[in-house]
């Protein structure tokens, strides 16, 4: 026995700045009302059998997950992921979504005493002597289920359905009261408790729910993730909901994209409707079976900004999607109105066809390019991200020039990346106007020098704010002016013979 070493020499080991904090995926998530995704969940799919393992080859969410997924960009690369939330539309009953049926029809369709409990908003329900005896089928496995529901006196029970799924060879119980409440399997621990044998042991629940508006899905599914980039309802809104989702995201000020499809009918209403609301990328509707609201959602969800000049232009991209507009004079109308579509011009006899033209709706302040705006999205994940690992890494971050200059280095890390994906650009000429807005937002006459010439201007200062309850408290408060990354639209040459 000896003293401790501890007590002369005592070490403490640790990884310092552990502390990281992730950026956004800039993914694409669909908003769908199919019952196959419980209720307030979401699921993050990387390939399309993983999407038709939940809805179904047949289901539109795979087709949407099949176009969105297989589009690969001029750079060669994809999106890595897709994201489906669930939004009711309308009040939804309870769902027991069973797991995949392991076992063989013929292995247990002898059951003639079959025993299950279900639990209806914690009331338990028991059904004894079920006979599957006569059942030739996992459908008439499903109605003999149904009729002896449905003699349960629980009003949860009366019109509830069991329904057998071919496809994923599951069976699922749909409650019979829509709303609020829970429908659950309890297990017996019986040798004639068949809930194991149905794929009811071990089910996906789905809670009942009162009607959502638009808006109300959004803010409850970005409050539970907000790793995502782009968003879009697959169910037809009413047009006062789509407007009052323009409002939302624009509200987010350049954190999410919005896109939708409208009747070239509708063009003028859309614009005069949502011009002003940042973000909202509105396509031409195309033929049945085609998504044309989504090429925006694939190309930023394509776009890797770790990597070096990434930055793409929306327009000049190729999809599998049948044009929408081969006139001149249409094409300049849904132009003037910010409408993209899918366009075809043609050369030597060959046809073109490209997403055109890649702007959104926005005011004046807004930028209305789609390759600036997504850009700008990264650019403020990343600059957040960065802030908040060097606020958890370190002890601390000083108001005084110390601590200005910890916040200044994070920041410039985020405009060197930017300037290497290309969301920041060196050496762009800059107009009379845009000088002097620069010197009157620095009061620096040579600001001005510093965006064009290397692609930004950073400044942070710290600032004392008075709380409500008399507290003084400090914040750095800092300033990034950058020179955005354009892309041309078109070429314009002159010829001169001699």
């Amino acid at each position: 026995m000896t003293i401790s070493f501890k007590k002369y020499v005592d070490i403490t080991s640790g990884v310092g700045a552990g502390a990281s904090v992730r950026t956004r995926d800039l993914i694409g998530r669909i908003y769908t009302s199919n019952p196959a995704l419980p209720v307030g969940t979401y699921i993050d799919s990387i390939s399309i059998e993983d999407v038709g393992a939940v809805f179904g080859i047949d289901s539109e969410e795979y087709k949407r997950a099949t176009l969105y997924l297989g589009w690969i960009s001029k750079l060669i690369s994809k999106a890595k992921m897709i994201s489906f939330a669930r939004w009711t539309p309308e009040a939804a009953a309870p769902v027991i979504i069973g797991s995949k049926v392991s076992i063989n029809l013929n292995d247990w369709v002898h059951t003639t005493d079959g025993t299950l409990t279900l639990v209806a908003n914690g009331v338990a329900s028991n059904i004894t002597a079920l006979n599957f005896s006569s059942v030739q089928s996992y459908t008439e496995v499903a109605q003999t289920l149904q009729t002896a529901i449905q003699a349960l006196t629980d009003d949860m029970y009366k019109t509830a359905t069991v329904v057998w799924d071919p496809v994923n060879q599951k069976f699922t119980l749909t409650g019979g009261v829509a709303g609020k409440g829970t429908l659950t399997v309890s297990s017996s621990g019986l040798n004639t408790d068949i809930s194991q044998v149905i794929g009811w042991s071990n089910p996906t629940y789905s809670d009942g729910a009162e009607a959502e508006s638009p808006v109300a899905a959004l803010t409850n599914s970005t409050n539970t993730s907000n790793n995502f980039g782009s968003f879009l309802f697959m169910d037809a809104l009413e047009w006062e909901d789509v407007v009052n989702v323009a409002k939302w995201n624009h509200a987010q000020n350049i954190t999410f994209m919005y896109t939708i499809c409208v009747k070239a009918s509708d063009a003028e209403l859309a614009y005069e409707d949502l011009k002003n609301y940042s973000g909202t990328a509105v396509a031409l509707i195309g033929k049945d079976g085609e998504f044309h609201e989504m090429p925006p959602m694939i190309i930023q969800a394509a776009t890797d900004y770790t990597k070096l000049n990434v930055s793409q232009n929306y327009m000049y991209q190729q999809f599998p999607l049948t044009p929408t507009v081969t006139e001149t004079m249409i094409s300049n109308d849904l132009d003037s109105k910010r409408i993209n579509y899918y366009g075809r011009t043609q050369t030597a006899g060959q046809n073109l066809d490209f997403y055109q033209r890649g702007v959104l709706m926005g005011d004046a302040k807004a930028p209305v390019d789609m390759t600036t705006y997504s850009n700008e999205q990264w650019l403020k994940d990343a600059a957040g991200s960065e802030i908040m690992t060097l606020l958890l890494a370190l002890a601390k971050v000083s108001a005084n020039a110390n601590g200005r200059s910890q916040l200044i280095t994070t920041l410039q890390s985020v405009a060197e990346d930017a300037i290497d994906n290309g969301t920041i650009s060196i050496g762009k000429e800059l107009t009379t106007t845009q000088k002097l807005y620069i010197t009157d937002q620095t009061n620096d006459s040579l600001a001005w020098h510093q965006v064009q010439n290397t692609g930004y201007w950073l400044n942070c200062v710290m600032r004392a704010e008075t709380m409500q309850d008399g507290r003084v408290e400090y914040k750095a408060v800092y300033t990034l002016l950058y020179s955005k990354d354009d892309v041309v639209r078109k070429v314009e040459g002159t010829h001169t013979l001699i």
